[in-house]
C-alpha cells in the first residue's frame, strides 16, 4: 500500500512552487493533475489554478477552483483565485461576489481585500477602491502592493502630498522598491540640489540593482533633471532607461508589421459576411500614444450622454480569436458582438454612449466596423516629431515594446499611418481625423465638428471638461484635467541638439 503523507506532498509542493516562479507552467500544469487524481489537496488546486492562469487559459483556471469549492465552499483561499479569474477576465460582477463571499469568511484577508480594491479602481468605484486598500493597511500596515496602490489613486486625484507620503513609506520598507522614486518624482517639484535627486543619484551609482529597478530610477531622475533644466543630464539618464527597457522588450518590428498585415487580410477575406441589428453608441477613439486622445476622451465624457471606458484590452482580445476561427460567420459575429456589449456593460449600462479608448485599436477598425457597422472612430493625430518625442520620454509598460527607441517608434508611427490611410479608404464615413494642434487653435469649433460626427447635440458642459469629476487613469491625465490653452507645451526644444536621429525620421 503506497501512503503519501503531508510531508511527501509539502516536498513536492514546494519543488513545483519552485517550478513555477522560473515560467515552467506546462510541468507544475501536468505534475498537479497527477497528484490531484489520487489526493485533492488545497495547495495543489490553488497552484494549478494560477499555472492555468500564468499560461492563458483562464477558463481552465476556473474549472479547476470550481472543483475545488465543490470539495470546501467555504475555503477563503478558493473564493479568491476563482475571484480573481473572473477578474482577468473582464467580469467584474462574478468576481466581485467570489471576493466578497471570501470576506465573509474572513473579513482580513489581505488578498482579498486588496483584490476588491482592484477591481473598485478599474470600475471607476474610486472612494471604494481606497477603502479596500485602506483596511488592507488597517491589518498591516507594511502591505506594500496597497500602498502603491493607494500612491496611484492619490496621483490621479491629484492628491500629491498624500502620494509622497506613500511612496516615501514604501521606500523606508523597501529602499530598492524604485517604481515609488519614480512615482515620487511625478508629484514633486525638484529644485537644485533637491534631497531625493540626491538620493536616487546615490542609488543608481552603487549599482545594486536589477533592471527594472534601473530603468524607474532612471526615469524619476530623468524628472528631476528636466524640473531644474539640467537637459542634457536629464536627457541622458532618459536615455539609459530606454536602452534598458529596449533590451528587456526585446521589440521586433517586423511581428508588429506581420500582426497588422494578418489583421487587414482577415478584413479583406470577411468582407462579404454582414451583421444587422441596433446596438447602442460606441465611440472608439484610436491613434499613437501621446497623440491628446485623454483629452478628447474626456471632452466627449463631459457630455451628458457619454460615458468614457478607458483604454479596455476587450477589443484586441477578440481579435486575438477571432483572427483563429476556421470560419467567420454572422452568428460567431453576433457572439463576438454580445461579448464586447457584456463586457462594456459591467462598467456602464446606462449611458447612450459609450467610449473605448484604447489607442492600438485603429488595427482593429476593420473588426470593430464588422461588429458595430454604426460605430465611429475618432483618429487623433499630432505633430510626427512632438508625437515620438513624447512616447520617447514617458515611461510604458514593458508590453508596450516599440516606445524605448527613436527609429522603432518611427517605424511603427508610418505603420500606423499606412494602416490609417486602408482602413480612412474602406470606411471613409465612420472615421474623423482629429488633429491636436487644430484643437488646441480653436477648441469650439473641433468640438463642435467632434460632436456632429458622433451625433451629439451641443452640451456646455464640453467645454468645461476639466471642471468634471471623472477620473483618468492615463499619463495623460494631468493634462486633460487642465483648460485647452494654445500655449501648446514645447518642451522638445529643450531637447533639439539631442533628438537629431528623431527629427530625421520625418
Amino acid at each position: 500500500m503506497n501512503i503519501v503523507t503531508d510531508e511527501v506532498l509539502k516536498k513536492k509542493y514546494d519543488i513545483l512552487y519552485k517550478k513555477y516562479i522560473k515560467g515552467d507552467f506546462s510541468e507544475v500544469i501536468k505534475e498537479c493533475n497527477k497528484i490531484l487524481k489520487h489526493r485533492k489537496h488545497q495547495l495543489f488546486f490553488n497552484l494549478l489554478s494560477i499555472a492555468y492562469q500564468k499560461s492563458g487559459k483562464i477558463e481552465k483556471a476556473i474549472d479547476i477552483m470550481k472543483e475545488a469549492l465543490d470539495l470546501n465552499p467555504n475555503h477563503p483561499n478558493f473564493l479568491n483565485n476563482i475571484g480573481l479569474c473572473f477578474y482577468k477576465l473582464h467580469k467584474y460582477s462574478e468576481a466581485e461576489k467570489y471576493f466578497k463571499k471570501g470576506l465573509e469568511i474572513d473579513n482580513k484577508h489581505l488578498h482579498i481585500l486588496n483584490n476588491l480594491g482592484n477591481l473598485k479602481r478599474e470600475t471607476y468605484k474610486i472612494e471604494e477602491s481606497t477603502e479596500y486598500y485602506k483596511k488592507v493597511l488597517n491589518i498591516q500596515n507594511d502591505a506594500v502592493p496597497s500602498l502603491f496602490n493607494l500612491v496611484g489613486i492619490y496621483r490621479i486625484t491629484n492628491q500629491k502630498e498624500n502620494s509622497k507620503q506613500y511612496c516615501k513609506k514604501i521606500l523606508e520598507l523597501n529602499k530598492k522598491f524604485t517604481d515609488a522614486d519614480r512615482q515620487y518624482s511625478l508629484v514633486h517639484k525638484y529644485v537644485k540640489n533637491d534631497p531625493h535627486l540626491i538620493e536616487m543619484l546615490k542609488k543608481i551609482e552603487k549599482d545594486d540593482l536589477n533592471n527594472l529597478e534601473k530603468i524607474h530610477i532612471c526615469y524619476g531622475i530623468h524628472k528631476a533633471y528636466e524640473d531644474i533644466k539640467d537637459y542634457e543630464s536629464a536627457f541622458k539618464y532618459l536615455k539609459i532607461g530606454n536602452d534598458i527597457l529596449k533590451k528587456e522588450a526585446k521589440y521586433n518590428f517586423s511581428q508588429d508589421e506581420k500582426r497588422i498585415n494578418n489583421f487587414i487580410n482577415f478584413y479583406k477575406k470577411n468582407k462579404k459576411v454582414k451583421i444587422t441589428g441596433d446596438h447602442r453608441g460606441l465611440i472608439f477613439i484610436v491613434g499613437m500614444p501621446r497623440s491628446g486622445s485623454s483629452l478628447i476622451e474626456q471632452i466627449l465624457t463631459s457630455h451628458k450622454k457619454v460615458f468614457g471606458g478607458g483604454e479596455l484590452p476587450y477589443m484586441q482580445e477578440i481579435a486575438n480569436k477571432i483572427i483563429n476561427e476556421e470560419k467567420i460567420d454572422t452568428s460567431l459575429i453576433h457572439d463576438y458582438k454580445n461579448h464586447y456589449l457584456a463586457l462594456i456593460g459591467e462598467l456602464n449600462n446606462s449611458s447612450h454612449i459609450f467610449t473605448d479608448k484604447e489607442l492600438l485599436n485603429f488595427i482593429n477598425i476593420g473588426l470593430i466596423l464588422k461588429l458595430f457597422p454604426n460605430a465611429k472612430i475618432i483618429n487623433c493625430t499630432r505633430d510626427p516629431v512632438d508625437n515620438c518625442w513624447s512616447i520617447y520620454k514617458n515611461f510604458f509598460p514593458i508590453k508596450t515594446q516599440f516606445v524605448n527607441d527613436f527609429k522603432d517608434i518611427a517605424k511603427f508611427y508610418k505603420l500606423y499611418l499606412t494602416t490609417m490611410n486602408f482602413w480612412q479608404k474602406e470606411f471613409p464615413k465612420n472615421i474623423f481625423n482629429l488633429n491636436y494642434e487644430t484643437l488646441v487653435e480653436n477648441p469650439k469649433n473641433q468640438i463642435e465638428k467632434i460632436l456632429y460626427f458622433c451625433d451629439l447635440e451641443w452640451d456646455e458642459n464640453v467645454m468645461s471638461h476639466h471642471k468634471s469629476s471623472r477620473i483618468i487613469r492615463t499619463l495623460s491625465f494631468d493634462q486633460a484635467n487642465k483648460p485647452i490653452s494654445k500655449k501648446v507645451s514645447n518642451t522638445i526644444k529643450n531637447y533639439k541638439s539631442m533628438i537629431g536621429d528623431l527629427i530625421k525620421e520625418f
